[in-house]
């Protein structure tokens, strides 16, 4: 059997060490994304919209930072969007909270829609086109589906 030793994608720039890193992911042009929020989501909380940053490293090594307001998911997944933009969306919805769990950020950070595609999000990417797929826990009969 051949080995292959793994490497890093990208760091995390130290000058964001002091936020807490809620999701990471590498988008489908191959750069690495971090959300950022100054603290960590406390258990069994009601979840008040935050500010979050993005700090994302491109293949060659430059930085972007992009700051997304009012974000609503507690246990986010996130991913880029072909225009710059991104999403972010919640791996549960509760009753009481609301049922748009999924919001879509413009390159500027402001919320531009958001919508829902069910509960038990495991898995978010977007592709090349801007489609956004959403692969489900198994409880969720769906499976997967686009967006």
């Amino acid at each position: 059997m051949q080995k292959t030793a793994l490497i890093p994608h990208a760091h995390l720039p130290r000058a964001h060490d002091d936020r807490h890193v809620l999701t990471s992911t590498v988008d489908v042009f191959g750069a690495a994304h971090w959300l950022l929020a100054e603290r960590a989501p406390e258990p069994g909380g009601d979840v008040r919209p935050f500010d979050a940053l993005v700090v994302s490293v491109h293949p060659g090594g430059s930085v972007e930072l992009t700051e997304l307001s009012a974000v609503r998911a507690r246990w986010p997944h996130l991913d880029r969007l072909p225009d710059g933009g991104f999403v972010v969306a919640a791996s549960r919805v509760c009753r009481h909270e609301d049922a748009n769990q999924v919001q879509v950020f413009d390159a500027l950070g402001r919320e531009t829609s958001s919508f829902s595609v069910g509960d038990a999000i495991e898995h978010l990417l977007v592709d090349e086109a801007g489609h956004i797929w959403v692969g489900h826990f198994d409880e969720n009969p769906a499976g997967i589906r686009r967006w």
